[in-house]
């Protein structure tokens, strides 16, 4: 795709941010955050089944998180996406008062946590979004297909995904944490 030079440039600017905001979250962390319960309502953690489709039943009759319900698919492989996360912890706090400095508006973000598998899905099926994404692995490599291209991503590694382009974690073998930003909204 052809992007004008505003647009180069606005990019740019997003990924410096999104590769010099140092990120320290460990999975301890993120276990411990989850464990608060009324953080955590329904639709905010989900988890990826074998279909591709999320899953979260793991809630209770009022609709807030049953971390140990979920903490035992976590543990069985599953990887699971917490949605709207920006404000969970100070370096996410800090990274998206920088972005909003470039965007102008607040940052949607999204982390996705797996204790790695060989047996479970990695991630959703193949897919595309109309509007551009950064991501920042945090913790474990993994493989991703973007486009045509198959990435080896290490931890720190940010990229860059372009509406439409196709792309999926399709290997994560080792415990994982990446965070994924919409930067077109």
């Amino acid at each position: 795709m052809n992007y004008s030079e505003d647009e180069i440039k606005y990019f740019d600017n997003v990924m410096d941010v999104v590769e010099n905001q140092s990120i320290h979250i460990d999975e301890n962390i993120i276990l411990d955050i989850l464990q608060m319960k009324y953080r955590w309502p329904k639709g905010h953690v989900e988890t990826i089944n074998m279909c591709s489709m999320v899953s979260d039943d793991y809630f209770d009759h009022r609709g807030y998180l049953c971390f140990e319900q979920w903490k035992h698919l976590y543990d069985q492989g599953f990887t699971s996406h917490l949605n709207n996360i920006m404000d969970i912890h100070v370096d996410l706090r800090n990274m998206n008062r920088r972005l909003l400095d470039v965007r102008g508006s607040e940052t949607m973000g999204n982390l996705y946590i797996s204790k790695g598998t060989t047996e479970k899905r990695p991630s959703f099926f193949p897919h595309s979004h109309d509007y551009h994404v950064a991501v920042k692995t945090i913790y474990g490599k993994s493989k991703w297909m973007i486009g045509k291209e198959i990435v080896d991503v290490e931890p720190g590694t940010s990229l860059f995904i372009g509406a439409g382009t196709t792309h999926a974690v399709i290997e994560s073998k080792e415990p994982r944490l990446s965070l994924s930003m919409n930067i077109s909204g």
